[in-house]
This record gives structure tokens, C-alpha cells and sequence, in this order.
């Protein structure tokens, strides 16, 4: 992993006080002073970094055969479970078609 840079440069309107851009490299806010000397000077800037926290996200979340019930209970299956909304609202199931069961189309 790359080290973060610590500083980085601010190019400043010198009549105004504005920022006009953030740079990373010195360089790169010497060329934009240049494009302006007369307007323009640059400033140095020091990076307050926070502590930095390394987060391992794991494999498999260890909820994921957690279901609930209807009635606000935990156990049983999603099959039992989407059998159990569908009764609950009324929802009528549709007759699965086999391939035989197709009808052939012809344009």
C-alpha cells in the first residue's frame, strides 16, 4: 500500500484571498501560479489524518438462514414462509408449464 502523501498545495488569488485549486505536487501549483504570477502565490498545507481503522468485512453474514414468521417468530423456511404470506393475502399460485407443455408459435 502507498504512503499518504502529508501535505499538499493550495494555489491562492493573492488580490481576493479565493482558493482556486488544491493541488497534490508542488509542481503541479507552481504551474498554476505561472499562468498568472502576478495574481497568484501558493500555499503549503499539512494533512490532519485521523486514526485510520482497518475493517475485515466477513465471508458470509452468520444471519442468513434467520427467518421470521408471520406472527413476529423466528424459525422455520422461506419456502413455509412465502407459502404463508401468499394464505395471508390471498395470493393464488400459477400453474408452472413444462417445456411439453408449451405451445409452439409460428410467425
Amino acid at each position: 500500500m502507498n504512503k499518504y502523501r502529508e501535505e499538499y498545495f493550495s494555489v491562492i488569488e493573492t488580490k481576493t484571498g479565493r482558493k482556486i485549486v488544491d493541488c497534490g505536487l508542488e509542481q503541479d501549483a507552481l504551474a498554476m501560479v505561472a499562468l498568472d504570477p502576478q495574481n497568484r502565490t501558493y500555499t503549503r498545507n499539512k494533512f490532519l489524518m485521523g486514526p485510520v481503522v482497518d475493517v475485515e468485512i466477513p465471508k458470509a453474514l452468520p444471519t442468513n438462514e434467520i427467518v421470521v414468521n408471520m406472527d413476529g417468530g423466528v424459525g422455520g423456511s422461506w419456502k413455509e414462509i412465502y407459502e404463508e404470506f401468499d394464505n395471508a393475502f390471498g395470493v393464488k399460485k400459477q400453474k408452472q408449464l413444462n417445456q411439453s407443455d408449451a405451445e409452439v408459435f409460428v410467425p
